[in-house]
């Protein structure tokens, strides 16, 4: 079902729910330009990251539209802002799935550029690996934001956090998460944190469900998609990392930017892991730059 909606940008934007293959109700976000998106330009997929929603991307939607009327797509991960669970067990390629359908469901013909932040990077890696015709045919770019193509190996475990995300995982859908403090929120931005920026992720993470916390963690410590980079050769690919990451550090970024052919690597000095906040205007030139460049 459409539904309009005023939205941050200041007009109307387009909802809808689709369902996803593993059962979750998916809610998109269509920001078509008011006058209409300029049709030889790709429309735009964005993905957000692990306990976050679509929103994380506004200040980028917003400021990438007032250059140029391209016509972008955001969408809530399953169980993520106003989506639900699936019925069947969090998984990185089933988010390539979910994916998967809400490129064929909103934009089932012409060239797209993908965009992915921390989980929504990871997303785009396993599309590489589980759709490589429907990437090669139709991805005029990609933009991977502080994400990694594998985590478990590289990331120190924090003792304790296991049994806590477990029970997480099975507490009831509604069930809140554990609420996160504001210096814990502030520690994952670089040094030039707005405060408005920070309570603004501190609010998207807090109202997060245990549930989806504790699954999509699980989930997350089996991704494993190196062998899928290899699919994004010949498509414009830019990495993206903040030099002060502490949650996807820029030393990964830089080692597996080595094995995308062609792709390029964009450190941002003092930055963290919210980038489409700390770093708009970067995040955008190369959203302007993939998009007009696949003209």
């Amino acid at each position: 079902m459409l539904r309009h909606e005023p939205h941050p940008e200041g007009s109307l934007v387009t909802t809808r729910t689709i369902e996803a293959p593993d059962g979750s109700r998916l809610h998109v976000v269509d920001h078509t330009p008011d006058a209409g998106a300029d049709e030889g330009l790709p429309t735009v997929v964005l993905a957000h990251g692990w306990t976050m929603d679509h929103s994380t991307w506004d200040k980028v939607v917003l400021a990438l539209r007032q250059r140029v009327p391209v016509r972008v797509v955001t969408y809530d991960q399953p169980g993520h802002g106003r989506s639900t669970l699936g019925d069947e067990p969090a998984t990185v390629r089933g988010l390539a799935d979910t994916l998967d359908v809400v490129v064929r469901e909103m934009c089932p013909t012409g060239p797209l550029v993908l965009g992915g932040h921390s989980m929504g990077g990871m997303t785009l890696m396993a599309y590489a690996g589980a759709h490589p015709v429907s990437l090669r045919e139709r991805a005029k770019g990609v933009l991977l934001v502080a994400t990694t193509p594998e985590l478990a190996s590289l990331r120190k475990r924090i003792r304790g956090e296991g049994v806590v995300m477990g029970i997480q995982s099975l507490l009831p859908f509604a069930a809140p998460a554990l609420p996160m403090p504001e210096r814990m929120v502030r520690g994952i931005f670089g040094a030039d944190a707005s405060p408005a920026d920070v309570a603004e992720a501190r609010r998207i993470i807090n109202g997060t469900r245990a549930r989806t916390t504790g699954q999509y963690f699980k989930a997350l410590l089996g991704h494993d998609e190196i062998a899928s980079l290899a699919n994004l050769a010949g498509i414009p690919t830019v990495v993206m990392a903040g030099s002060r990451d502490p949650l996807t550090p820029a030393k990964w970024s830089r080692m597996y930017h080595e094995r995308i052919p062609g792709a390029e690597l964009d450190v941002i000095d003092g930055a963290g892991h919210m980038l489409m906040w700390e770093a708009t205007d970067r995040v955008v030139d190369h959203l302007h730059r993939l998009v007009t460049g696949a003209r």
